[in-house]
């Protein structure tokens, strides 16, 4: 696979994401795709291991499209099929009603046109206060 195939995979990804089109999403990810949170708080799964898992990290009726936006996608030089994305997303929690603006940094694995992992860090505390939670210093 070439820079710019997987680098139209991330892209793809994260329109999918952006307009919150399931089955687009479920479209990039390999059959044993791991997907990694490891800033996500309580109640949303650390990792993920394969498709059907990681489905389950974007319930419908939470949210509504992501609107992700401001693409940064660099490609690891010295590692074929992986990449850097930095990204922001400008949504609503539908529970609350209350905005939800993050920004994120991602690291994708990408092999035979699907991706293989996706690693995203993002600012937990902006995902508790929009879904409702308080977060304060002690």
């Amino acid at each position: 696979m070439t820079e710019p195939e997987g680098r139209a995979v991330v892209v793809a990804y994260l329109d999918a994401v952006g307009r919150l089109d399931l089955q687009a999403i479920e479209a990039t990810f390999a059959d044993d795709v791991e997907l990694v949170l490891p800033y996500a708080p309580p109640g949303f799964p650390k990792v993920s291991q394969g498709r059907s898992e990681a489905m389950k990290v974007y319930p419908e009726g939470l949210m509504d499209p992501m609107g992700f936006s401001d693409y940064r996608i660099d490609a690891l030089a010295d590692r074929p099929g992986e990449f850097v994305a930095e990204y922001t997303s400008d949504t609503r929690v539908l529970t609350t009603g209350r905005p939800y603006r993050n920004t994120y940094i991602s690291r994708f694995s990408v092999h035979d046109g699907r991706i293989t992992r996706l690693a995203e860090f993002f600012d937990p505390i902006v995902l508790v206060t929009a879904l409702g939670g308080e977060v304060r210093m002690p």
